[in-house]
């Protein structure tokens, strides 16, 4: 029923919200070796812990006016955008009309992906505790929830893992092996076809960006700028259109025929 739906997409919006600001925990403690349990999540310049209300997703932040309560030092927006993307992907997932085995499997897979992303941005590392496991319980996911075979879903994997090492060794080791392996859990879930749109989506997505700051003057020669946002959003286009996204930028921006 849609009214059912509805309600069961705003909940599971809210609670992407809840894991999306976990996730921002995860994202920024991982790849510095630090407990995501303990301490209290705290200032990272003052060191003051954060009270319950600071710690409200979204609304927090906007109350704050994006600075720290005790020393006024910035928070970065990217919290909030973590959270909002994670609970809109929650959201989406619930609205694209999946079964409840196949909602939780799309979930985690979002969860890992906004996770590897904060680390990303946050130490441009992509560390190996969150791809390589996440790649096996994308896998059992997937394959258990019905998503797609086990077939499908490791060919998928090799695939994509494949093209990634390929550019990888073309790029003279400017793609890192983090990226390379993220694809093991993007490869799960979207097959062999949708893995390789997915590379294809964020190379475009990341040059057209790259392109543009550095005609603004924004990005200087020779300056790395973290890629799995891009591999992230290419991922979402590909998840949630298909083919009909690549279709659509061959025929209306390159004005090719498909």
């Amino acid at each position: 029923m849609p009214i059912v739906t509805d309600v069961f997409s705003g909940i599971v919006f809210v609670l992407g919200l809840i894991f999306g600001s976990f996730l921002n925990v995860v994202g920024y403690r991982v790849p510095r070796g630090e407990s995501i349990v303990r301490p209290r999540s705290r200032c990272p310049r003052c060191e003051q812990p954060l009270a319950f209300y600071e710690l409200i997703p979204v609304l927090s932040w906007l109350c704050l006016r994006g600075t720290c309560r005790t020393c006024n030092a910035p928070i970065s927006v990217r919290y909030p955008i973590v959270e909002l993307v994670t609970a809109s992907l929650f959201a989406a997932t619930v609205l694209n009309g999946m079964r409840p085995a196949e909602v939780l499997a799309t979930c985690v897979f979002w969860m890992l992906m906004s996770a590897v992303t904060v680390t990303d941005l946050t130490a441009m590392r992509v560390p190996n505790i969150l791809s390589l496991p996440g790649a096996v319980a994308v896998f059992v996911l997937v394959v258990a929830s019905g998503l797609q075979t086990w077939s499908v879903s490791l060919l998928g994997a090799l695939t994509g893992f494949a093209v990634m090492f390929g550019i990888h060794l073309l790029s003279g080791g400017n793609l890192g092996l983090g990226d390379v392996k993220l694809y093991l859990l993007i490869g799960a879930i979207l097959g062999p076809i949708g893995a390789i749109e997915s590379v294809m989506a964020a190379s475009v997505l990341a040059s057209l960006t790259g392109i543009s700051m550095r005609l603004a003057g924004i990005l200087p020669p020779r300056t790395y700028i973290p890629f799995v946002p891009y591999i992230f959003a290419g991922t979402i286009l590909v998840y949630f259109f298909g083919s009909s996204a690549w279709q659509w930028y061959l025929t209306s921006v390159l004005h090719l025929s498909a």
